[in-house]
């Protein structure tokens, strides 16, 4: 016996529900957008950070002396040494906050003239200013560079320190006025 064919209103029936099924799809809402941030396609980036709370803070500070004998013309000036702005960084910050503000460490940078650029802890920043900033006392004339006199006119001198910059990058502070970037 041969097959019984199908009717043709069988087969379209078939069909229009498969055709159906379709619509059904292509009417479904699409998916919610993702909440992620995309990924931007950048060439060769490996690994980016921001620092937020960077761990030091740098300042420029200048040594004041109002009461030198005979101040030298700042080409001719020797530079303060470490030991020097150390020792004359230790008072103040002792005499602000005693034995605690003498153990906040310090580290000399760079000297010239009578210019250094110190770093220190960045919680310790608020402090080291206000101490640096307030602070008027005095030196040996002969532990000053250019103040190597005779013996018999050694004797002390009034220093201050004054904060040309302060701030969390060292380039911010920096080692001039910004004046070279306009030119003369």
């Amino acid at each position: 016996m041969a097959p019984a064919a199908l009717p043709a209103s069988a087969s379209t029936h078939q069909h229009s529900s498969t055709s159906g099924e379709d619509e059904a799809m292509h009417d479904a809402p699409p998916p919610p957008p993702s909440k992620k941030r995309k990924k931007k396609d950048s060439a060769h980036t490996l690994h980016q950070s921001t620092i937020r709370s960077p761990p030091w803070s740098y300042f420029h500070l200048r040594l004041i002396t109002p009461s030198a004998p005979v101040p030298l013309p700042a080409p001719a000036m020797p530079d303060l040494d470490a030991l020097t702005i150390r020792a004359l960084l230790t008072q103040p910050l002792q005499q602000y906050l005693g034995l605690t503000g003498a153990a906040i460490p310090v580290d000399v940078l760079a000297a010239s003239g009578r210019d250094a650029w110190v770093r220190v802890p960045s919680e310790e920043e608020r402090s080291v200013r206000a101490a640096v900033a307030g602070w008027a006392g005095s030196c040996d004339v002969g532990s000053l560079p250019g103040g190597e006199k005779e013996e018999t006119e050694r004797g002390k001198v009034r220093v201050s320190w004054r904060v040309v910059g302060a701030g969390k990058n060292l380039g911010v502070v920096g080692a001039g006025d910004g004046m070279d970037l306009f030119g003369d």
